[in-house]
């Protein structure tokens, strides 16, 4: 049976590695929404549509055909967006209009959610966003589940001297202490950086693997690699 997915963000890093890991699969009809044709790698599978996230009548008709799950995993960061106004239209505004289209038309659809770790116990702007996000998804009532990632790590062409830093040598360190010393940490694995495409893998294969009514979140060990990683853990 062939499930329909859309992807919202399919143009960050963790939506290139959705949209990588759904374009060979025979069992998925995919939707990518994007601002500009030509913006991500185009499948079988995979179709384009162009989308304004500005215009709130396009909502409603977005999930007029089927969808069975719907990946969010927009975002920005506060001095791209140019003003605390832009980046709140990105990171909480958009996504709440999507869930709250969806839920109007697709109750029965599943939502996978990149969100972040501390959304929880949110504090600032960044963090407020994310949480409002997730706030309304356990409102809306749809089945979820929301990876919270700390720092990301990722293989983006554009030089960054801080993500250069913190690839190269933080989280190397980081990583490697924790597989000898803390193993199991909680506290350790929660904050620990963690490469994009762990977090696309962990994401679309516990969302697939969702039962009606089932709310899940993925943090620390659940999105790292190897015989200690337990995704989709309640």
């Amino acid at each position: 049976m062939t499930r329909h997915v859309v992807i919202s963000g399919g143009t960050g890093e963790v939506g290139k590695q959705l949209l990588a890991l759904v374009a060979d699969r025979p069992d998925l009809s995919v939707r990518a929404l994007v601002r500009r044709p030509g913006s991500t790698r185009v499948s079988p599978q995979i179709q384009e549509v162009p989308f304004d996230y500005e215009d709130t009548a396009a909502y409603g008709p977005l999930f007029g055909p089927p969808c069975d799950l719907l990946l969010i995993a927009l975002g920005t960061t506060r001095a791209k967006a140019g003003s605390d106004e832009a980046f709140l239209r990105v990171d909480r505004d958009y996504p709440l209009r999507l869930i709250s289209a969806l839920a109007a038309t697709h109750p029965e659809a599943r939502v996978g959610l990149v969100s972040s770790v501390g959304a929880d116990r949110a504090r600032g702007l960044y963090l407020g966003a994310k949480a409002a996000v997730e706030e309304e998804l356990a409102a809306q009532g749809l089945a979820h589940v929301i990876a919270r990632p700390s720092l990301l790590r990722s293989d983006r062409a554009e030089f960054r001297p801080l993500e250069a830093t913190l690839n190269n040598l933080v989280a190397p360190l980081w990583l490697a202490l924790g597989q000898s010393l803390f193993p199991r940490s909680y506290g350790w694995w929660r904050w620990a950086p963690v490469h994009v495409r762990e977090v696309a893998a962990a994401l679309l294969e516990t969302a697939l693997a969702l039962e009606p009514g089932q709310r899940r979140v993925l943090e620390g060990l659940d999105l790292h690699p190897g015989p200690i990683a337990r995704w989709g853990k309640p």
